[in-house]
């Protein structure tokens, strides 16, 4: 134990110097849209750049309200639930 107190020391302090540069910048760089967006006209100023992300959102099960859930007890296997089923 006592051969490795230096090793646990210097990584704690490496931990603290890496974390106090990082951090801060990558909290600071959050993407923003200032730039380009002129006008916003709902989901029309979206699609004109995320319209792959748009059509992946939107064919996913989870946006169709049919997956299969995880954390109902006693939900009978293989038979999805969600608001499109009970309409």
């Amino acid at each position: 134990m006592r051969k490795s107190w230096p090793i646990i020391l210097f990584f704690l302090v490496g931990t603290v110097i890496v974390g106090s540069v990082i951090i801060p910048e990558i909290l600071a760089a959050e993407p923003t849209h200032a730039d380009r967006i002129s006008k916003y006209e709902s989901t029309k100023t979206c699609l004109s750049c995320h319209l792959k992300e748009a059509k992946d959102v939107a064919v996913s099960l989870h946006y169709q309200h049919q997956a299969e859930p995880q954390f109902l007890e006693n939900w009978p296997k293989g038979q999805p639930a969600g608001m499109m089923l009970s309409y």
